[in-house]
């Protein structure tokens, strides 16, 4: 039971890694298998952290209360980037921005000239952090409910590998990219859904 829990934990956490991979694909910058596990190493650090610290929160949580709390958290987590994507969307809808002409004419120079690069070492890092941040509230949320460290972050390290090199791989193609505004509602969905698994 409890490893269903950590695979979507790991998935939702993760949905972030593959919009990034998709991202760098697009613009012909290459991330290597290695790059990858040296990102998602960074990326691990802050989730074990945040982990590690919703453990030592719930040990002052009443016992019969800090499953809800936990359950609360993601459940709460998850609607935020729901309403944050569909507030995204109706912002964009509303402003109505005029500059897909010259978006395309800069698009068509951009592709013309797109050489592949390598992620440098120093990005690979910043990335990795950027990442670890996201994941913070996410990490407390599912420690509280009782997450179990070892497989949760196990499976985090395994799918954050391989969804950002599979995005980086996926973005090099003609597959249309997935959005940040999908990847939220998608991410949101998973959360409220282990939220609910974990309250019964």
């Amino acid at each position: 039971m409890h490893l269903i829990s950590s695979l979507l934990f790991a998935i939702s956490a993760n949905i972030d890694s593959f919009i990034v991979g998709l991202s760098y694909g697009i613009k012909k910058s290459n991330i290597s298998l290695l790059k990858s596990t040296i990102i998602s190493l960074v990326t691990l650090i802050g989730t074990v952290t945040a982990i590690l610290l919703g453990a030592e929160i719930s040990r002052f949580l009443p016992a019969s209360s800090s499953q809800a709390i936990g359950c609360a958290l993601l459940i709460g987590l998850g609607l935020y980037y729901i309403i944050k994507s569909l507030y995204t969307y109706l912002s964009m809808k509303f402003k109505k921005v005029e500059v897909k002409a010259s978006e395309f004419t800069s698009d068509s120079k951009d592709n013309s000239q797109a050489e592949d690069s390598l992620l440098t070492i120093k990005e690979g890092l910043f990335l990795g952090l950027t990442l670890s941040i996201n994941n913070i509230g996410m990490g407390i949320g599912a420690s509280i409910t009782g997450l179990k460290l070892l497989p949760t972050a196990l499976l985090s390290l395994i799918i954050s590998v391989t969804f950002l090199y599979a995005g980086n791989v996926i973005g090099k193609t003609r597959v249309p990219p997935i959005s940040d505004r999908t990847a939220d509602v998608l991410s949101g969905l998973i959360l409220v859904g282990l939220g609910i698994y974990e309250l019964f």
